[in-house]
C-alpha cells in the first residue's frame, strides 16, 4: 500500500506539472502574448518594453516558464497581474463554492443515477435507454439555458444567478443558507444531469449482467422475489464501479463546473479561471489549472484506495 501511494504521489506530481507547463505553453504563445495582454495594444512607445521588464518576461520564455516550474514546486503561485493579489487567497476564496457544486453534483447523480438505473433494470422496455443517452449527449450549457427556461422564466420558482439575493443584504443565518441552496439548485442540477445519466445506464448495464448469475438465480430459488433480489442481491455487486467511476470523473465534473459557473453567473473557481484567461491573467490561469488537477488526481487516488476496501476480491488479485 505504501508503495502504490509513493508511485501514485510521484505521478500525481508530474502530471499537475505537466498540464501547468501546457497551460504556460498555450498563454504564452496566445496572440498578442503576454505583454500585450498587460500594456494593450496601444501603449507609447518603449512602454511595452518597461512593462515586460517588469513583470519579467523580456527574458527567454524557457527561463521564464522554469522560474514559474520552480515557484510552483515551493507552493507559490505568483501574484495576480490583473488584481495585484496572492493567487492563492484569489483561489481560497472561489474553491469552496466550486467544490461545493461539483460534490453535491456528484452525490446527487450517484444517488439518482443508481435508483434510476435500477428502475430501468425492472423492465424490458429500450426507452430508458435511449432517454438516458440522449440526455447524456446535451452539453451542459443547453441543459443550464433549458433549466432556466423552465424553472426561472415560466414557473418562476427558482433563480438563476448569483448565489445570494443583492436586494436582501441583510439576510443571515438559516434564511442567507436556504437563499443559497435555492440558487444552487439549478446549477447542481445542470451540473449533475450528465453524470447522472451515465451512471443509470452503468447501473442499469451492471445490475442486469447480475441477475443472470447464479447466486442471484438461488436467492430466487429461496423464496425471494424478483424485485428484493435485484434490490439486495444484484444492485449491491453493480456498485462498485459506480464508486470508483464517480470518484474518477469528479475531474469532468470540475470541466462541467467551469461553464456552469458562467452559465449561472456563480463566483467560482471556473469563473475565475475564464475571467484570468480573458484578462490574461497568466499566474491565475496556471494555478487554477494546477488546483483543478491536483484535485482530480486526489479523487482518483481515493477511488484506487477505497475500491480494495469495497471488494476484498481486489486485494486477493492484487499483485
Amino acid at each position: 500500500m505504501i508503495g502504490l501511494l509513493v508511485r501514485r504521489a510521484a505521478f500525481g506530481v508530474v502530471a499537475v506539472l505537466a498540464a501547468a507547463s501546457l497551460a504556460f505553453l498555450l498563454a504564452w504563445h496566445a496572440p498578442g502574448g503576454p505583454v500585450v495582454g498587460l500594456a494593450g495594444e496601444s501603449g507609447a512607445p518603449g512602454y511595452l518594453e518597461e512593462v515586460a521588464a517588469r513583470y519579467g518576461l523580456d527574458r527567454p520564455g524557457t527561463e521564464v516558464w522554469l522560474g514559474w516550474m520552480g515557484h510552483l514546486l515551493r507552493g507559490d503561485f505568483g501574484t495576480s497581474w490583473r488584481e495585484q493579489r496572492p493567487v492563492v487567497a484569489l483561489i481560497l476564496e472561489r474553491l469552496p463554492l466550486t467544490l461545493g457544486l461539483t460534490i453535491s453534483a456528484a452525490v446527487l447523480a450517484a444517488l439518482a443515477g443508481t435508483v434510476l438505473g435500477t428502475m430501468a433494470a425492472a423492465g424490458t422496455a429500450r426507452w430508458p435507454v435511449a432517454l438516458f443517452s440522449a440526455l447524456h449527449a446535451l452539453p451542459g450549457y443547453i441543459v443550464a439555458q433549458g433549466l432556466v427556461l423552465v424553472f426561472a422564466l415560466w414557473l418562476g420558482v427558482l433563480p438563476v444567478q448569483g448565489i445570494a439575493d443583492a436586494r436582501d443584504p441583510a439576510a443571515g443565518g438559516v434564511a442567507l443558507l436556504l437563499e443559497r441552496v435555492r440558487h444552487l439548485v439549478l446549477p447542481v442540477l445542470a451540473l449533475a444531469l450528465h453524470q447522472l445519466c451515465f451512471v443509470a445506464l452503468l447501473v442499469r448495464a451492471g445490475v442486469l449482467a447480475q441477475m443472470r448469475l447464479p447466486y442471484v438465480t438461488a436467492a430466487m430459488a429461496r423464496g425471494r422475489s424478483r424485485r428484493a433480489a435485484r434490490w439486495r442481491h444484484a444492485l449491491p455487486h453493480a456498485l462498485l464501479p459506480v464508486a470508483s467511476l464517480t470518484a474518477a470523473r469528479i475531474g469532468a465534473l470540475l470541466g462541467g463546473a467551469l461553464v456552469i459557473e458562467v452559465a449561472f453567473a456563480l463566483p467560482g473557481l471556473g469563473r475565475l479561471a475564464v475571467t484570468a484567461a480573458l484578462a490574461r491573467d497568466h499566474p491565475v490561469v496556471i494555478g487554477t489549472v494546477v488546483v483543478a488537477c491536483a484535485i482530480a488526481w486526489a479523487a482518483n487516488l481515493l477511488a484506487d484506495l477505497a475500491a480494495p476496501l469495497a471488494d476484498p476480491r481486489l486485494r486477493r488479485d492484487a499483485p
